[in-house]
């Protein structure tokens, strides 16, 4: 007599499985294969309030821009010298040149804008520029 098989159309796959998910590329976040910084950004009493993640990052390798109604923040982050002799096993940590620039819904006053550096992350409060009054001319 024939016996009924339950057919597993997965069990083609299962041999590659293990392989597949051992590749550490593969799952690695999208952030940690980037080199954008992650940051968060609020609005509060007439400013854009930013907070960006800049471990390791020396203050004095940070660049900030302001520009109309964007910003772009930039760093670069040295590669440690370990030697020829080392064999990487997993490597996610960002190192090179770090740039982000974000677009933000309204113009901003450079002038007021400030900008903090403070255990790896950078503060920055972008002031928003004041609508500029009407002005009434005199018909002569």
């Amino acid at each position: 007599m024939n016996e009924l098989v339950r057919r597993d159309p997965f069990r083609v796959v299962a041999p590659f499985e293990d392989s597949f998910f051992a590749i550490p590329s593969l799952l690695r976040p999208l952030a940690a294969m980037s080199n954008a910084p992650r940051m968060d950004v609020a609005e509060k009493d007439g400013a854009y309030q930013l907070a960006v993640e800049l471990p390791g990052v020396k203050k004095e390798a940070i660049l900030v821009n302001v520009l109309e109604d964007s910003v772009t923040i930039s760093a670069e982050l040295p590669e440690e010298q370990n030697g020829n002799d080392v064999q990487w096993l997993l490597r996610e940590r960002s190192f090179g040149k770090l740039t982000r620039t974000i677009a933000l819904p309204e113009a901003l006053d450079e002038e007021a804008s400030e900008a903090r550096y403070a255990d790896g992350v950078l503060y920055l409060t972008l002031k928003k520029k004041s609508a500029s009054q009407a002005k009434r001319l005199t018909v002569h």
